[in-house]
């Protein structure tokens, strides 16, 4: 074959990847009704929300919600499609959806607000709040380094269990036990499944009132602060969340994720295959624990796993860090410092791979995934979950987000999700619409 005739093959096999086989087995999802409402200026945000589901990106039969808080005030509360299609239950205003990750998010506000509080100091080893975990050699392994995934146990000695989660004695002498997979503070390697139970463990010994971190989020945020989510919820309300199991994402989403990514291909091809020697040894240690099914038991769902079993409406999301954004003060009340929310938003350190997320690229301070705007006005800060759930704090522009689904999107970094990418960009053309105006 000539070379011409060689160009053109490839030129044709890019057409078919990109194009035609996209095209072919992208299913039609019925288009749902879009509820809720925006504030004047913020009407294309509502357009936008909606067009994800007329192009593919979002599931009607799945349902997803989206908010915003921008200067303290909600100006998007957005929700369309199924919480359940099987019985036909639609998503509803007060619905409640697994936040899967950005549950950790809600976690560490709980540890900085100790950390305010100057009864955790990040500095001092997690051993001098925690002697037993000092031992296979934990010694000096600092608060900062447990909080920013460098401390190496993203794998406990034990496989993790729902059983295990109610027994903090045994939960507690497990995670002591566990020994670092490589040197504490040489890098870092997300702590998927065992970063929430390290996180109640140090809770319960630095609270005064030696709370679990479920009741401290709840007596300390979720009331004081009106904040409609749970790290474990009641039973009395579990009528309102969404169907515990998940819509998965189409061969064809994950192809277009991958075109339409700038960086986040590790994610998305990790997500084809199943990931890494790492993130699968994370994923077997977690054992029950990851059997979605098992969290549509009323009783599981209650149970505390600061990890990934959070439930939230985006509305909640949006108002909780949407007072970060806002410097960190709601209606006379503060949940946590500027200074604290400074550091956050003002971390300048580069990105590093991760070794247990596919190596893709990452930054995390004190348990808050950070974010690098592209103009260099600071750093976005919160969580995203498993699929595209997001909780994020914009503090240059005073925004908070929360975006829910029940639709598993690929595996892509925050805002890289097609979804959020076109949401996101709504919001700021809006708020700068709205600061032309002022």
């Amino acid at each position: 074959m000539s070379l011409l005739g060689h160009v053109l093959l490839v030129l044709l096999t890019i057409l078919v990847v990109t194009f035609l086989i996209p095209a072919y087995l992208e299913p039609s999802f019925p288009v749902p009704e879009i509820f809720g409402s925006v504030s004047p200026g913020f009407e294309e945000v509502k357009e936008i929300f909606k067009k994800n589901y007329e192009d593919g990106w979002e599931n009607g039969e799945a349902g997803s919600a989206f908010s915003v808080y921008h200067e303290g005030r909600k100006m998007v509360d957005l929700w369309a499609g199924y919480a359940d299609v099987e019985a036909k239950r639609p998503w509803r205003e007060d619905t409640l959806s697994n936040i899967f990750s950005v549950t950790k998010a809600l976690g560490v506000v709980c540890i900085a607000m100790l950390i305010d509080s100057r009864r955790l100091d990040v500095k001092r080893p997690v051993a001098h709040y925690w002697p037993e975990f000092e031992q296979k050699g934990k010694g000096k392994i600092s608060v900062e380094q447990l909080l920013e995934h460098e401390a190496g146990l993203y794998v406990a000695s034990q496989e993790l269990s729902y059983a295990l989660l109610e027994d903090h004695e045994s939960l507690d002498r497990v995670l002591a036990e566990t020994p670092p997979a490589w040197e504490p503070g040489t890098k870092h390697g997300y702590h998927g499944m065992t970063m929430g139970p390290y996180l109640d463990a140090l809770v319960r010994r630095v609270d005064h009132q030696n709370r679990t971190i479920g009741k401290f989020f709840e007596q300390e945020i979720s009331v004081p602060f009106g904040i409609d989510a749970y790290l474990g919820v009641p039973r009395e309300i579990s009528y309102r969340a969404s169907r515990c199991t998940v819509e998965w994402a189409t061969w064809s989403h994950r192809i277009r994720a991958f075109l339409n990514s700038d960086r986040s291909w590790r994610r998305v091809i990790g997500s084809f295959f199943g990931g890494n020697e790492e993130y699968k040894k994370m994923v077997a240690n977690c054992g029950n624990l990851c059997f979605m099914a098992r969290r549509c038991d009323p009783l599981i769902g209650e149970i505390n796993f600061t990890s990934s079993n959070g439930m939230a409406t985006a509305r909640a999301l949006a108002k909780l860090f949407g007072i970060l954004a806002n410097g960190g003060r709601s209606e006379n009340k503060t949940l946590l410092s500027k200074k604290l929310i400074d550091q956050f938003a003002g971390d300048g350190r580069s990105f590093t791979p991760d070794l247990v997320w596919f190596d893709s690229m990452s930054r995390w301070k004190y348990g808050m995934d950070v974010l690098p705007q592209s103009d260099g006005a600071g750093n976005l800060f919160g969580a995203a979950g498993w699929g595209g759930q997001i909780g994020y704090a914009d503090p240059n522009n005073k925004i908070g987000y929360g975006f829910i689904s029940r639709y598993m999107a690929p595996a892509a970094p925050p805002f890289q999700d097609q979804r959020i990418k076109n949401l996101q960009q709504s919001v700021l053309r809006a708020i700068k619409r709205l600061n032309k105006g002022n």
